[in-house]
C-alpha cells in the first residue's frame, strides 16, 4: 500500500514538530510526506528545511488558501499515479494510537471511502447521520469530514479532481471533496475504533495562538 501524506503549514512551529513526530510514531505503514508552507515568520520554514528533502516541500511567501495549496502539491509535487491512498493531515492533528495510518488507509481502499479516525477537542464536530461497516469495523457515517485527518483514495486525484480555487481561502476544501466523493456513490466516516486529538483542543488553540485565529478569522475561517 502506498501512501502519500500532505500537510499545509502556516506558523504554530510547535505543533508541527509535536504532530509531525506522533505521526511517525504512530503510522504503521511507510509513507512519503508532501509540505507546502504558506509565509510562515516564526521558524518553521527553517525547520521543514532542516527536516525534509527539497522534493517534499513547497514554500510559499503568502498565504494562497487551502484549496491552491493542495491543489499545488498535487500538480508539482505529488503524482497520485504513484499511490493507492492520498491522507490530508493538519500540522495540528496528533495521533496517539499505533498503527493509526495504516489502519485507517486499509479501511479507505477496502471501503472504497473517505475516511478519518474520530476526530476529539473540535468543539463543532460533524454530525453522524448513520453507521456501516467495512470488513467488520463500525464506521459512523458523516456528510462531511474534516481535513484535520482525511484519507482519500488515490483514485479521486488519478481521474482528475482537484480542490476548486474560487472557494474561500479556508474551510471548503474538506466539504467539496466529500461532496464530490457522495455524488459518485462513495462513503464518508469516521473510523469509532482510532481517535486522533485536534492538538490541545479548539478552545487551548486560541488560547495559545489568539493572533492565529485573529488573522485567520479575518480570512474567514471557520472555528472548529
Amino acid at each position: 500500500m502506498r501512501v502519500a501524506v500532505l500537510t499545509l503549514t502556516r506558523d504554530r512551529l510547535q505543533y508541527s514538530k509535536h504532530c509531525f513526530a506522533t505521526l511517525a510514531d504512530n503510522s504503521g505503514v511507510s509513507y512519503d510526506h508532501y509540505v507546502l508552507d504558506q509565509g510562515s515568520t516564526d521558524g518553521t520554514v527553517e525547520w521543514l528545511c532542516d527536516t525534509f528533502y527539497d522534493d517534499q516541500l513547497i514554500l510559499l511567501e503568502e498565504n494562497v488558501g487551502i484549496n491552491r495549496g493542495l491543489n499545488l502539491l498535487l500538480d508539482e509535487l505529488v503524482d497520485p499515479s504513484e499511490y493507492d491512498v492520498l491522507v490530508k493531515i493538519d500540522n495540528d492533528c496528533e495521533l496517539l494510537q499505533p498503527y493509526t495510518l495504516r489502519d485507517v488507509c486499509r479501511l479507505t481502499l477496502a471501503g472504497n471511502a473517505l475516511l478519518s479516525p474520530t476526530v476529539l477537542g473540535l468543539n463543532n464536530p460533524p454530525a453522524t447521520i448513520g453507521e456501516f461497516d467495512i470488513d467488520g469495523e463500525p464506521i459512523d457515517e458523516k456528510h462531511v469530514i474534516g481535513g484535520i485527518f482525511l484519507a482519500a483514495p488515490a483514485t479521486m486525484f488519478q481521474a482528475g479532481y482537484r480542490h476548486p480555487e474560487d472557494a474561500p481561502l479556508h474551510g471548503s476544501d474538506d466539504w467539496n471533496l466529500s461532496l464530490a466523493w457522495r455524488k459518485r456513490g462513495g462513503r464518508v466516516g469516521y473510523v469509532r475504533r482510532l481517535n486522533v486529538y485536534h492538538y490541545e483542543t479548539t478552545d487551548g488553540q486560541h488560547q495559545r495562538y489568539p493572533d492565529y485565529f485573529a488573522r485567520t478569522l479575518a480570512e474567514g475561517k471557520p472555528s472548529l
